[in-house]
């Protein structure tokens, strides 16, 4: 493949290939994260949600969504406006985000060592081409978009949205089957060839092996299962509602909220395995209900703490021809796992569970890329050093070696950049509290929090309400959806 490589580099016409290179890499730079990493660029929205000033995040992004990274822009301001309860403006950011990730799907995908081969990829970096998005962003579009619908009281287009999320969840896991291994092991199999030992890259990665090791794969969103089943239970397809129910639990089988919905479902569906799984979990099977029970309510919040890591550059020596060169590599560093938070419900104190790490997923998704992305940058390197040794042999004329001097920087800082791009408003977990209540006006309130009023949420009798809170050190967002 190297000799590949240098045959078709030598071949280039160099006048025209630097303009053109030129050319690419600075519109690149206008477009997308070359020059300045993604996070440094987020990080002002992040702050704004912090401090309860999502408008400004909101103008901030502006034009950007048109940019190359102008999927992860709209995925941005739609979480934002949901936050801020500018529902009709969410919902067309994510409609717009989802039409463009379908648009990307629809396109023939080209490997990574293809990429890292071929024509003009060769002139750039990952940042320098449009974000794709990761699976478990993909799965948030939905469940987001989701919530919008019952904003606006459609619960039919609720359902479809949590349906693709869920979907997008099953599709994945079909095509997963191993193949996140065999990737690995063709990507060691490339780089040893390449005279890459992947064995010694290991420490460089190890940080994220603690938090990666928390979720199953980088996908699963019992979250979206959830509120599906809690959708299909509050319009009595208590059928549905089980199954859905089940499938969030086979994610989080600690969470006691889920083992509860899941047994009274599985009762109310008539399941034949419902018995055995109330006596796995030491859950009596729910009797009919009494007078007393008609006249209740139920309230289920839905909490989402802090927010997604931020990846960060490493620079790690990748050696060819027995000579160190560094590259710039994206990493997480220490990515806590989440705890339960306390919620005061008409002043008792209660606690949440699980149902998604969100920053288990981002690592996880990362560590199963690593290999491949190692691979990628190794092919890379030596096609730019291949590069430059044969345009500086072709170049004769002082004009042609300024030229050349400029694109070479060019080329150098944009292929040094790790991609350091992901959705970092989502939150750092997603939570849930589920209390039968009587109807009427409750209070819930977070303690710690001195000078926060009470959140009142009205619960209708026979019927469930959903309170979605997100909490920030600076700020926490509320919505009702009564469902």
């Amino acid at each position: 493949m190297d000799s590949q490589i240098a045959k078709g580099i030598q071949q280039l016409p160099w006048r025209p290939f630097l303009t053109t290179l030129i050319v690419f890499l600075l519109a690149g730079c206008a477009g997308s994260s070359v020059f300045v990493p993604y996070p440094a660029t987020a990080q002002t929205y992040r702050q704004a949600l912090e401090t309860g000033k999502p408008e400004t995040a909101v103008k901030a992004i502006g034009s950007k969504t048109k940019s190359a990274d102008g999927t992860l822009y709209l995925l941005e301001r739609a979480r934002i406006q949901q936050l801020e309860g500018q529902t009709e403006g969410s919902k067309t950011d994510f409609a717009a985000a989802i039409a463009r990730f379908q648009a990307q799907d629809d396109r023939a995908t080209i490997s990574a060592s293809a990429l890292a081969t071929s024509g003009l990829s060769l002139y750039s970096n990952d940042n320098a081409r449009p974000y794709q998005g990761r699976t478990y962003e993909r799965v948030f579009v939905h469940q987001y978009q989701a919530l919008n619908y019952l904003a606006q009281g459609d619960v039919t287009g609720a359902l479809v949205e949590v349906r693709r999320a869920n979907q997008v969840q099953v599709e994945a896991l079909a095509k997963k089957a191993n193949a996140v291994d065999e990737a690995r092991e063709k990507s060691e199999r490339e780089a040893q060839s390449k005279g890459l030992n992947a064995g010694d890259y290991d420490k460089f990665f190890s940080d994220m092996d603690l938090a990666a090791g928390r979720v199953k794969s980088g996908f699963q969103n019992a979250a979206t299962f959830y509120l599906s089943g809690l959708i299909y239970e509050a319009t009595g397809q208590a059928n549905d509602a089980y199954i859905d129910y089940r499938k969030a639990l086979e994610i989080v089988p600690d969470n006691p909220y889920l083992r509860q919905d899941a047994v009274r479902s599985g009762a109310r569906a008539g399941m034949d395995d419902v018995q055995k799984l109330a006596r796995q979990y030491q859950i009596p099977l729910p009797s009919r209900p009494t007078a007393a029970d008609a006249a209740q309510g139920e309230l289920v919040v839905y909490l989402e703490e802090g927010l997604a890591p931020v990846k960060q550059a490493v620079t790690i020596p990748v050696y060819t021809n027995r000579t160190a060169n560094y590259v710039s590599f994206p990493v997480y560093r220490s990515v806590a796992a989440p705890q339960p938070l306390t919620l005061t419900v008409n002043g008792q104190a209660h606690q949440t569970a699980l149902l998604t790490d969100t920053r288990a997923l981002a690592v996880r998704t990362l560590k199963d890329e690593v290999w491949d992305l190692l691979v990628h940058s190794f092919l890379r390197l030596i096609a730019k050093q291949e590069l430059q040794r044969n345009a500086m042999r072709s170049s004769q004329k002082s004009d042609e070696a300024l030229l050349l001097g400029l694109a070479t920087m060019l080329f150098t800082v944009a292929t040094d950049q790790a991609d350091l791009r992901s959705w970092l408003t989502l939150p750092g977990s997603a939570q849930v509290l589920r209390l039968p209540l009587a109807e009427g006006e409750h209070q819930i309130a977070l303690p710690g929090r001195p000078g926060q009023e009470p959140i009142k949420v009205e619960v209708r009798k026979g019927k469930p309400t959903l309170l979605h809170l997100t909490v920030l050190p600076g700020s926490i967002y509320s919505r009702v959806y009564p469902l």
